[in-house]
């Protein structure tokens, strides 16, 4: 059985909506907050709790800060602090720090994570950093996270691939992601919405985005890097069995849900199915070789002799069909079964 992730983006993609679906599924919030705490990053507080809204349970993940211990893992470089301000309309509060790539890749490469979890989320905050990057025309190595190298957002990130690497999922498929429109206060200034960083990475992502008429940014480019890292394809959701659907509320009031929905299943693979339920064994299913004929001016006799042949030389099954061939004289067509590499043998017989 092949289990399967699907981004549900109705409502756009963010970090921390991205961290409550997936611990919304069933993941234990204190096992991941214990995995999150190998991270060696401080100053911090991390809120996870079910809550409802339009009626809809899901889990909401806040993260703050604490002002009494602004320390980060000692392999991380101290920068200058810049005033407070806030990423994006899901409304996250920033800590004062500016990180390079390689800060935040040596704060995950010195953690005690797992490796998934680490690949996982330096591949998230690359993909970031060379759309920022390209956006602000200047190298990767060049780039200081302002809104995604904030300690909320290294938590949304890693604690992510944390919740991936829990789930112990083969494939990850997403929808088109749904954004506003309008303006957007950041680091930079005012900008339009989708958020240039966004529309960097949307650049052969092959996922679609749609506008929708709400006055806010609903994709951020933490989310929007997330799902691109880790989606195989969007498309529709795939056909699987659904065994576990997750939610998690975003900060915006735009009128309606705002929540990103996770669903998991499972799928059974082209060449296996379960076994059956007196032996509890798994079968598998072998691919067939299909030989085809057809043959008129023969005798029963030989065609008889033929059906013997073949089985001795190994064929699973075969039959004749009664057909009409040139001149509408009365003929058959035969038709063997046969494994892969029996094909050869038979068809020369």
């Amino acid at each position: 059985m092949e289990k399967i992730l699907y981004f549900d983006c109705f409502a756009g993609i963010s970090g921390d909506m991205c961290l409550g679906a997936l611990i919304d599924l069933g993941l234990d919030a204190s096992e991941v907050i214990g995995e999150l705490n190998k991270l060696g990053v401080k100053g911090y507080d991390i809120e996870i709790k079910k809550t409802n809204k339009y009626s809809i349970s899901g889990t909401d993940v806040k993260v703050s800060l604490n002002r009494t211990d602004d320390s980060v893992h000692k392999n991380s470089e101290e920068n200058d602090q810049k005033p407070q301000y806030q990423e994006n309309a899901h409304n996250h509060r920033h800590d004062e720090k500016e990180r390079s790539l390689a800060d935040i890749r040596n704060i995950i490469q010195a953690s005690g994570i797992s490796k998934k979890a680490k690949d996982l989320s330096i591949a998230i905050f690359t993909e970031i950093a060379e759309a920022e990057a390209a956006v602000h025309g200047k190298s990767v190595e060049e780039v200081h996270f302002h809104e995604v190298g904030a300690i909320d957002s290294i938590i949304d990130i890693v604690g992510t691939a944390i919740c991936i690497d829990m789930l112990k999922v083969d494939k990850i498929y997403c929808s088109p992601v749904h954004e506003g429109k309008g303006f957007v206060n950041c680091r930079h200034g005012r900008l339009p919405v989708p958020a240039p960083a966004v529309l960097k990475m949307l650049e052969g992502s092959g996922i679609p985005i749609i506008t929708e008429d709400i006055e806010a940014e609903l994709v951020t480019p933490t989310g929007f890097g997330i799902l691109k890292t880790v989606s195989e394809s969007s498309s529709k959701m795939p056909e699987m069995l659904v065994e576990c659907v997750g939610y998690g509320f975003g900060k915006t009031e735009t009128g309606r849900l705002n929540a990103l929905r996770v669903i998991m299943g499972s799928k059974k693979v082209d060449n296996a199915f379960e076994g059956d339920a007196e032996s509890g064994q798994e079968k598998i299913r072998e691919k067939v070789t299909l030989l085809e004929t057809n043959i008129d001016d023969v005798t029963g006799e030989i065609l008889g002799y033929t059906m013997e042949k073949l089985r001795k030389a190994g064929a699973l099954d075969l039959w004749y069909t009664p057909i009409q061939m040139k001149k509408n004289r009365p003929a058959y067509m035969m038709t063997v079964l046969c494994k892969e590499s029996d094909a050869e043998g038979l068809s020369d017989i």
